[in-house]
């Protein structure tokens, strides 16, 4: 997605172009904002699913507890320190997980861009406000251009990411199968 800036000037609308014909334009973009919301609440359902299980294998109770109204930035951020710390206690390296934590931050932003997108304030050229922020010349609005192109994009990215997170949780179930298979058969050997 291609974004730019503005300056903001006395009033709110200043800096974001004509908008007059917003609604022709995002009409055709709706379903895929739809399942960027379907696909993303699948993928924090997941994790949800993940730390719950790490709290608890008896009951998800209370992991729910812990999550309730915890945003999707900070269950990431728990998710990654269960995973992290196992890792380091059991000794093992798997490199997908930096990339699968890199790859969840980035779902997330990209779902807070389509959805707190001021999808009314989109001017013809398909760049649509996403936020107000402080750049190196003061108070500027930020635009993204959005597409059916870039829509499909943050879909297959949040789909890539869920993908991403079941191959890291199999990889890891393997290696706990392995390991006490291993700590098996030195009982055995040792008997």
């Amino acid at each position: 997605m291609k974004n730019r800036k503005s300056p903001i000037g006395q009033y709110i609308l200043e800096g974001v172009g004509d908008t007059d014909d917003a609604y022709e334009y995002v009409e055709e973009l709706l379903p895929l904002i739809g399942e960027v919301v379907l696909f993303f609440n699948a993928l924090e359902s997941d994790i949800d699913d993940l730390i719950c299980s790490d709290i608890s294998d008896r009951s998800d109770h209370k992991g729910l507890l812990v999550l309730h109204n915890m945003m999707y930035a900070t269950k990431v951020d728990l998710y990654e320190r269960f995973k992290s710390e196992e890792l380091r206690i059991c000794g093992w390296d798997l490199p997908v997980f930096k990339e699968l934590i890199s790859k969840l931050r980035e779902c997330g932003t990209l779902r807070n861009r389509v959805v707190h997108a001021n999808w009314e304030y989109t001017n013809k050229e398909g760049y649509t406000h996403v936020r107000f922020k402080m750049g190196r010349d003061g108070l500027e609005h930020e635009f993204l251009q959005f597409s059916v192109e870039s829509l499909k994009g943050v879909i297959e990215k949040i789909i890539e990411a869920r993908e991403i997170i079941g191959k890291f949780e199999e990889e890891l179930e393997e290696k706990h199968y392995e390991w006490q298979r291993e700590i098996a058969n030195r009982r055995n050997d040792s008997a």
